[in-house]
């Protein structure tokens, strides 16, 4: 059960952060990313080949295999989301696509990602995926010690990917991208770069993913294209959602209620054990449902978004102006002011 548990906040580290990064593009700044799981994977495969053996089974061909430390692994994941999120948002956002046609591009994005991997052999053994990852702490450590050592640096890195998180919500630049998300034509009217703001966001939001995807290989040990598909950027989008779009620490009660309920303790289910498959088939009626409930009766999350507020009170202001005096408008000598039309 111990087992069960470290097993399950780990997963839960893994959404928390890849919600983390889905948040500052879409809570903060408005931009739907359909290929938000793209990065994910970059930053997973730029792992593996960075710190896996070099390709030795018959058959298994892949890119890399440089055998370097974990850690050397998690800065190059991380670089190289990033880099790949900067490209693909400056082509998108460029083209000052919105809605749902920022959508669909992004959309085309993952789809022609997903089909390029699994069909390219050589570049990461197409759709098996890398394979025999070595741990990150070395591989005389039991299955018990990995897990509690594990889990404790997971939530280190979720802790500082928090903090950063709701230091950027909070510091100008956020409140640059909250105006941007509710009108464009404002911001740009104020004189902010449009362009260059949602490329940060976009851009930073690919790094947390990135990191995500490097720290799940590291655990997980293997990765293939049927872990990235685009329903799993759609998964995190509802945890977005069920948290509260904009709200730091709602989208991380969002990641925790369908990490925790709907996805980890439906596998504990007596009735499901027999069959795996109605696992899966549980857990796609439940979430889209969650997700329907949430959007009818409370559409702004759990947790909604929570604005400044302004230190300006009308009401206030109005009655110190009634409360003052009158100012004498009587020129110099005592003669009252005669208006223009009067004699």
């Amino acid at each position: 059960m111990i087992q069960f548990a470290l097993t399950s906040l780990i997963f839960l580290a893994f959404q928390a952060i890849l919600v983390l990064g889905l948040n500052v593009q879409f809570g903060l700044t408005g931009i739907l990313n359909l290929a938000y799981i793209v990065f994910y994977a970059a930053g997973a495969y730029t792992a593996g080949i960075l710190t896996g053996p070099p390709p030795a089974p018959p058959g298994l061909t892949y890119i890399g295999g440089w055998n370097l430390p974990f850690y050397v692994g998690i800065l190059g994941a991380m670089v190289v989301a990033g880099l790949l999120s900067a490209l693909v948002g400056a082509v998108a956002l460029s083209r000052r696509l919105r809605g749902s046609y920022l959508a669909i591009t992004t959309l085309v994005v993952a789809v022609v990602a997903l089909q390029v991997v699994s069909q390219a052999q050589g570049l990461f053994d197409g759709s098996l995926g890398l394979l025999d990852v070595p741990l990150p702490f070395g591989r005389g450590l039991s299955s018990g010690a990995f897990a509690y050592l594990y889990t404790g640096f997971m939530i280190v890195v979720v802790a500082i990917c928090f903090a950063v998180s709701a230091r950027l919500r909070r510091a100008p630049f956020g409140r640059v991208l909250r105006v941007i998300r509710e009108d464009e034509v404002a911001a740009s009217v104020f004189g902010y770069n449009i362009f260059k703001f949602k490329l940060i966001a976009f851009t930073y939001g690919g790094v947390l993913a990135g990191l995500a995807g490097c720290l799940t290989i590291f655990y997980v040990g293997s990765f293939s294209p049927a872990g990235w598909g685009v329903g799993e950027t759609l998964f995190t989008l509802t945890c977005v959602f069920v948290g509260g779009a904009g709200n730091t620490l709602g989208v991380l009660i969002g990641a925790s209620v369908i990490s925790l309920v709907f996805v980890q303790l439906t596998t504990l289910l007596p009735t499901l054990q027999s069959d795996p498959s109605l696992i899966l088939v549980a857990r796609g009626m439940l979430i889209p449902l969650l997700l329907i409930l949430v959007l009818r009766f409370r559409p702004t999350g759990i947790l909604p978004e929570r604005l400044p507020r302004l230190a300006y009170r009308p009401r206030a202001a109005a009655d110190a102006v009634r409360e003052a005096p009158a100012e004498d408008d009587s020129p110099p000598g005592g003669q009252p002011q005669v208006s223009g039309g009067q004699r």
